[in-house]
């Protein structure tokens, strides 16, 4: 397994993980998103050469109110703080269930943590929904202030 980022070659119009709204937003819009600066993407696929994409996540840019952190991380921070938001995580459903979601979330808290060293960043969001949130708190994510499917990792 790769994780790569999204390109004109991998199969966006074939990828479904059963969610409807993902699938779309994959299809038409992660490229998009990318090419306009707003998110990058990147895909899990069997090799390099592999256009079948097993499964996907989104990264972005978030600003956070230092409010909304869990109580413990306020002190010491300013009024806002530099974060990065998951968007997206999404994996194909004949691939459900390998530990794929749990690869790419690893990749992804890896990715942001190498940049946070180089650039700054506090911490990983993500507004799990509500199937998903046990799954997130399993690897360290917290409750935030604002919203209880409002996660926080802290880097």
């Amino acid at each position: 397994m790769l994780v790569l980022p999204l390109s004109n070659e991998h199969d966006r119009k074939g990828f479904d993980c059963g969610n409807a709204e993902l699938n779309s937003w994959f299809a038409q819009v992660a490229r998009q998103h990318k090419e306009k600066g707003i998110s990058s993407t990147f895909v899990v696929v069997e090799e390099e050469a592999s256009t079948e994409v097993q499964g996907f996540y989104a990264i972005s840019l978030a600003e956070l109110v230092n409010a909304e952190l869990p109580s413990q991380y306020r002190k010491r921070l300013p009024t806002k703080v530099p974060a990065f938001r998951l968007g997206r995580l999404a994996t194909a459903k004949p691939h459900a269930g390998k530990g794929i979601g749990e690869f790419m979330l690893f990749d992804a808290i890896d990715r942001v943590t190498r940049i946070a060293t180089e650039i700054g960043g506090i911490c990983l969001v993500v507004n799990a929904k509500p199937s998903a949130v046990d799954f997130y708190t399993r690897y360290g994510f917290e409750q935030m202030a604002d919203h209880p499917h409002n996660l926080f990792l802290p880097l």
